[in-house]
């Protein structure tokens, strides 16, 4: 995507619609990197057309975090990383792979991986996004509902199908009791 128009874009959240901007580019970057930008936002410099945030390099959401065999987060960026392991999110020992090397290895043995003595405190000024954070146990429960919908409307369209067979067979026999009435008036 091409950076045109840097000083019009805006950024629309994947989880209500809601869209910020228009802002500078420098400030989307600047969001990506303390973790306002999650890898399921949009971003677009016309409000028209829309391009996942990873799709855009700029941003250099470039991070995958492993939360365990079967989930993952990401990417992110290496801020996100910093703010996820400041709230606890996740920890040294959590495995991030590079997307752009296919190395996979505990976040402690990344280069960036700060001493445990230093913690960031980032501000923004004005309306921004509030800051992404990772739900393993809401992403669990998402899965589960959804499995469950898919189980749920299964069920609807048997029932929908059972009750035009119903229908139809009603009409049938109302065909045919009318037809026995016409019979039995004939003679």
């Amino acid at each position: 995507m091409a950076i045109d128009n840097t000083d019009n874009w805006f950024l629309k959240k994947h989880d209500n619609g809601e869209v910020f901007g228009p802002v500078p580019f420098g400030r989307l970057v600047e969001w990506a990197g303390t973790a306002q930008i999650a890898p399921q936002d949009a971003l677009s410099n016309d409000a028209q057309v829309w391009t996942k945030s990873p799709m855009v390099p700029e941003l250099k959401m470039d991070w995958i975090v492993k939360l365990d065999d079967d989930h993952y987060y990401g990417p992110t960026t290496i801020g996100s990383l910093l703010e996820f392991l400041e709230n606890g999110e996740i920890n040294g020992d959590t495995v991030i792979l590079d997307c752009c090397t296919g190395v996979e290895q505990p976040f402690n043995e990344t280069a960036f991986f700060p001493p445990p003595e230093l913690h960031g405190d980032e501000s923004s000024a004005g309306r921004s996004p509030s800051k992404g954070i990772i739900r393993l146990g809401l992403q669990k429960r998402i899965r589960e509902l959804e499995i469950g919908l898919l189980e749920k409307r299964r069920q609807l369209d048997m029932a929908a199908d059972t009750i035009h067979r119903l229908e139809t067979r009603v009409r049938e026999l109302d065909a045919r009791v009318r037809e026995l009435s016409d019979y039995s008036n004939a003679g």
